[in-house]
């Protein structure tokens, strides 16, 4: 944790220092700042989604729930990280709109989920109907 603390302070430094002499440049290092510690993070969570799948698998649900809820957190991490770094570089439009996709990409993903959620819930007040 120290070293994303480290690199991200100086990433974060780095840019504004820079900010002063060329705004593009600025722009460029704290992307490259958010990409690798976005990267380094990823690196060392990779095992929690096979933690997640196994303990699904063990509870008996539905195996493509799992990989919908992964898919949709992936979106959204990536959706929030797009969003930062068109905001930092003062496209406020593009990031507005990066959001407004993401949002579209998390409904259309989960879709699927919640027809499966309706069903069972039918299934069950049919079962306990009379």
């Amino acid at each position: 944790m120290e070293r994303l603390v480290l690199i991200a302070l100086i990433g974060s430094v780095t840019a504004m220092q820079m900010r002063s002499v060329r705004q593009e440049y600025a722009v460029l290092i704290g992307g490259a700042t958010a990409a690798f510690l976005l990267a380094d993070t990823l690196i060392r969570v990779t095992g929690l989604s096979d933690v997640f799948l196994r303990a699904c698998g063990e509870y008996g649900v539905p195996s493509a729930l799992p990989g919908t809820v992964l898919k949709i957190l992936g979106i959204a991490y990536l959706t929030e990280f797009g969003v930062n770094v068109s905001k930092d570089a003062g496209q406020h439009a593009v990031a507005g709109t990066l959001e407004i996709g993401g949002k579209l990409l998390m409904l259309s993903c989960s879709l699927p989920a919640v027809v499966s959620l309706l069903e069972t819930g039918a299934a069950l007040i049919r079962e306990a109907a009379p």
